[in-house]
């Protein structure tokens, strides 16, 4: 994806649907319709299976990954480490609305932290995320050189979402 794509623009409120709220601070989780739709879905289809899925983080603006990021380079000592961690403003997947960061609902202490992948919420993503139109950004060694997020998934679900993260 790069900052030029159309659909990289922040959507507009309009463009949005509220998919539930961080659990730790009350902050409303927003996917673009269609994303929100297949995201809804799957948390449906999760809970069903006694797996409870919950999302954590969805759009993000420019202004708050721009404060995401500074927080990253005063943790982490420099922007180059900063960056294997937290995306530069205008460069997060975030800011398209088609991806949410998931956490697994009994376990809080997971939320956004390598130890999701070995959660029930994680192995039940890795089986059958992708029936909902989702897939893993940032597997182990992946080519963009991000570190390993297991609670980042992507909505790549219809034409114009997949076009967005091609490379």
């Amino acid at each position: 994806m790069t900052p030029s794509h159309p659909l990289y623009k922040e959507p507009a409120e309009t463009e949005l649907v509220v998919v539930g709220k961080y659990r730790q601070t009350g902050r409303e989780v927003k996917l673009r319709t269609d994303a929100a739709g297949a995201l809804l879905n799957l948390m449906t289809q999760a809970r069903a299976a006694g797996v409870a899925i919950t999302p954590i983080s969805g759009l993000r603006t420019i202004a708050y990954q721009e404060s995401l990021f500074r927080k990253a380079v005063a943790k982490y000592g420099s922007e180059d480490v900063a960056v294997r961690w937290v995306a530069r403003p205008e460069h997060s997947e975030h800011h398209t609305g088609l991806v949410v960061d998931l956490g697994d609902e009994g376990d809080p202490t997971c939320d956004i932290e390598p130890p999701f992948e070995e959660t029930r919420a994680f192995y039940w993503l890795q089986a059958n995320a992708a029936r909902f139109g989702f897939e893993l950004s940032f597997p182990r060694n992946n080519s963009r050189g991000v570190n390993y997020e297991p609670w980042h998934w992507r909505f790549v679900g219809t034409p114009e979402a997949k076009q967005i993260f091609q490379k």
